[in-house]
């Protein structure tokens, strides 16, 4: 499990060809689609949550923070697979810390811990973690 703190701001971002942009609501099937397709947890998907990198009208890649009482999680994130290996991921994770203030956390699996240290995320115990994040996660 993954835990980092950073606090900054954030606006619309131009990266090489794509923009990471707020999703709009025609963005919603689009969003539960790639979720869907890449068998990511359904659950509390809100379409406004999500940051998504959209290139030549197409959206390439998709992320958001989840919210919850007790905190919030970087989660659902998707690049499509003809896109995967150009950094969109990584703009979209550097978007969605940049515009969060206080803990965020990260559930991954061991062999991604890697990646995520590389955005200061980093390993934590399930007794360190907050409420409903230990029934989540048990």
């Amino acid at each position: 499990m993954i835990d980092v703190l950073r606090i900054n701001g954030y606006s619309e971002l131009m990266t090489g060809t794509y923009t990471i942009r707020s999703a709009h609501a025609n963005d919603e099937a689009t969003i539960k689609a790639l979720i869907h397709a890449e068998q990511l947890d359904p659950l509390n998907v809100h379409w406004q949550n999500f940051l998504v990198a959209e290139e030549a009208g197409r959206i390439i890649g998709i992320g958001q923070v989840k919210l919850y009482p007790s905190g919030r999680e970087l989660g659902s994130l998707v690049v499509v697979a003809d896109r995967r290996q150009n950094g969109v991921g990584g703009a979209i994770i550097n978007a969605l810390i940049a515009r969060e203030r206080g803990p965020l956390r990260l559930f991954c699996l061991a062999f991604r811990e890697p990646y995520y240290a590389k955005f200061g995320f980093r390993r934590c115990g399930l007794r360190d973690l907050p409420g409903e994040f230990k029934l989540k996660y048990q």
